[in-house]
């Protein structure tokens, strides 16, 4: 073989450019598909070869997109350093990284590599030498004794999201996740509502948390850094948050600025928490081309300069799994991803964690899950993992590692919770001198937070408050008030809830939209279908799902002769047609009686669409070239409940030009999410949806370029 060169075996194609022999030398992953990645093993391997033999200097040379992240690592880069690597061939960087003084070397010549150059060395390495260089690097933040992010340190993150963003169910998850010792590296809330005000009320819950119980630990609504810099404007917010990618048009499709907006507002910022996670930008259509594994080693190197630039505490969370199987699939893809990340992350110089996750259209199981997570943490070492009440987050609708698992976990590794956050919970009585958690306590961690602000009544009182507090919640279907040294029973009960999850979360994936229903909230629909040929093509490839059938997509062009509503209403069972079937007679009724009452001119005609993504009502848009699109679409099951959410597209730019298409940005959108009565109450929704069209149809945009007036 010819340097820099692969010969498809099968079809003699010569592949001379860098970007696809990077793309060909990945461990497979169905995420990689579309950009060019391949199934053929001994190619795969042939590329691996190639990629060995090539120097520093060439691949930093090598311009992968032309876009302001590329600019941004290249002039991050110590040129020094740089100079000094440049002859290296990557295999010589394997071997050094393979070695006895890997750390000391990481630490002095970080700074020289590029992302792209550290993108390939992971892609020639086995899965064992992944974990023997991220076991090897450690990137410590500032602290005394055990700090987060050393090599005797293995933290997490609460996570306690509510699907209706309800504070009792918030707090609760708060202090039963500090009763297992867990939050020691942040305490971090996905709002299910994302508007300003909601973000002030949860960042004033969170920062109460954690001041009257004097945790040592950070705080942050996981919005996006814009609408904190908006909350920042009337209440503190600690930590600032935003999600990263590997293009300038992944990241502006997520937020709407560039690597130079990020930067500005993240300077305003006491603390940075930035989450990646492989795929994401192949599945916004905006990967230009480049691999996962690259494209994620590009997203660190825009946390290290954003990192360097503003001097701030900073870490960095890998969502690995999130996606479902568009991206990857199986439990050993997950292995294989969190490895990469986690060596990409520390030889970057970063404090990283992993929510090593998945779906529940992928093929783990819970069971499966939980024994993928101890072995990740043992050969990954990662700084810290998320910690959730249950394995499935009750509004993200995901399966993720529980309190409960972290006292397990901290004692295989054996590894500790960082000295500050020990000496309080020890203090605060829920975790011994040992370092030892088992759940229980969290009535007093509740005493402790009501008598901080003033509550007088007797401690005994507010702990048995707290128990019967718990005791609702737990009714309303949270996974609390079971600790890990309970009874037989209630592990067992903990294992029949998550499997009871499980089997409604499957069950939901295959259900189908009752025609009862539809016919109750729409006298005149038109059905159709999208180019999945069944469920099971529908949920194995989404591209499938996202473009209507030629045949329906003619009748749906047929729908209006004369003259065109400004607002078409559409209907897809999404991953979860229960959510519709269960939420549509409460919400589109409603729905449309509001937008009358407001003048608004919808269609008189429905389209419900069979197997339908939420890109298919992007496509209706485009078959009817209208101004507004309002996609009611059943949400990922995962929950234990079948929530609904909205869509609200405006299709043109400010000069009315058309922006439809098959491949139209999802940040031109506008979501409104967990629709159900334990979440955004219906009635609510209906109200905030027809509020929402009237501002779309008066601003002429929608998604982060749409300005949402504060209620």
């Amino acid at each position: 073989m010819q340097p820099g060169v692969i010969y498809h075996r099968e079809i003699g194609m010569n592949l001379n450019e860098l970007t696809k022999l990077f793309t060909l030398a990945n461990e497979f992953k169905e995420g990689d598909l579309p950009v060019g990645g391949t199934r053929d093993v001994q190619l795969r391997a042939e590329a691996r070869k190639e990629i060995e033999s090539l120097r520093v200097k060439e691949i930093i040379d090598h311009v992968f997109v032309e876009d302001q992240v590329t600019d941004t690592l290249h002039r991050s880069l110590d040129p020094e350093l740089t100079g000094e690597l440049a002859r290296l061939t990557v295999a010589d960087l394997k071997r050094i990284l393979l070695g006895t003084n890997a750390a000391v070397w990481a630490r002095r010549y970080s700074g020289g590599l590029s992302s792209e150059t550290i993108a390939a060395v992971a892609k020639v390495m086995t899965n064992t030498e992944l974990g023997e260089v991220s076991r090897a690097l450690f990137n410590p933040l500032p602290g005394d004794s055990i700090a987060v992010g050393a090599p005797q340190h293995f933290g997490s993150r609460i996570q306690p999201n509510s699907p209706g963003d309800d504070e009792e169910e918030i707090l609760f998850s708060i202090l039963e996740g500090l009763a297992y010792g867990c939050g020691d590296v942040i305490i971090g809330l996905n709002p299910a509502s994302d508007d300003v005000d909601t973000i002030i009320r949860l960042e004033e819950l969170l920062c109460s948390t954690v001041e009257r119980l004097e945790l040592p630990t950070r705080y942050s609504v996981l919005s996006d850094i814009v609408k904190q810099t908006a909350a920042r404007e009337r209440t503190r917010v600690d930590v600032g948050f935003q999600s990263l990618a590997g293009t300038s048009r992944a990241l502006e499709g997520i937020v709407g600025l560039n690597v130079d907006g990020l930067l500005d507002l993240a300077r305003g910022f006491e603390g940075l928490y930035f989450e990646t996670g492989q795929g994401s930008a192949v599945t916004n259509l905006a990967a230009e081309g480049v691999d996962m594994v690259t494209l994620e080693a590009r997203a660190y190197g825009v946390a290290r300069y954003l990192n360097r630039q503003t001097g701030r505490w900073m870490i960095v969370n890998d969502v690995a799994g999130f996606i479902g199987p568009e991206v990857f699939r199986t439990g050993g893809q997950l292995f294989r991803t969190c490895l990469e990340d986690s060596m990409m992350a520390k030889l970057h110089g970063i404090t990283m964690g992993l929510d090593v996750c998945a779906t529940f259209h992928m093929e783990i199981t819970p069971n499966e899950l939980d024994q993928l997570t101890a072995q990740i943490v043992d050969c990954a070492a990662p700084a810290y993992l998320m910690a959730v009440a249950g394995n499935a987050d009750p509004m993200l609708g995901y399966l993720t590692t529980s309190f409960r698992q972290h006292p397990r976990i901290r004692r295989q590794v054996r590894k500790q919770v960082s000295s500050a956050m020990k000496k309080r919970l020890v203090e605060l009585g829920v975790m011994n001198e040992s370092g030892e958690a088992d759940g229980r306590g969290a009535d007093s961690l509740y005493a402790a937070y009501q008598r901080a602000s003033g509550d007088a009544r007797p401690l005994e009182t507010l702990r048995a408050e707290a128990r019967k507090k718990v005791s609702k919640l737990a009714e309303r279907g949270l996974d609390l008030g079971l600790s890990c040294g309970a009874n037989a029973s209630s592990r067992g009960r903990v294992t029949t809830r998550i499997d009871a999850i499980y089997a409604h979360a499957r069950r939901a994936l295959y259900a189908k939209l009752d025609d009862s229903v539809i016919n109750d909230v729409s006298p005149r629909h038109l059905r159709v279908r999208t180019n999945a040929t069944d469920r099971d093509d529908f949920l194995a490839h989404p591209p499938a799902g996202e473009a209507i059938c030629a045949h329906d997509a003619s009748r749906i062009q047929a729908l209006y002769r004369t003259s065109r509503p400004r607002v078409q209403l559409v209907i897809s069972d999404g991953l979860n047609a229960n959510a519709l079937n269960e939420n549509l007679r409460l919400v589109l009724p409603a729905l449309k009686r509001k937008l009358a009452q407001q003048g608004h001119l919808v269609g008189d005609c429905d389209v419900v669409i069979e197997n339908g993504r939420v890109r298919a009502g992007y496509h209706v848009g485009l078959l009817l070239d209208l101004e507004l699109v309002v996609h009611l679409i059943g949400e990922r099951p995962g929950t234990g409940i079948d929530a609904m959410s909205a869509y609200l597209t405006y299709g043109g730019d400010r000069a009315s030009r058309s922006r439809w298409g098959l491949n139209f940005d999802h940040s031109w959108t506008t979501a409104v999410c967990g629709i159900h009565h334990r979440g955004k109450q219906p009635e609510v929704a209906a109200e905030e949806i027809s509020r929402l069209v009237s501002e779309m149809l008066k601003q002429r945009c929608s998604g982060v370029s749409l300005r949402r007036p504060t209620l």
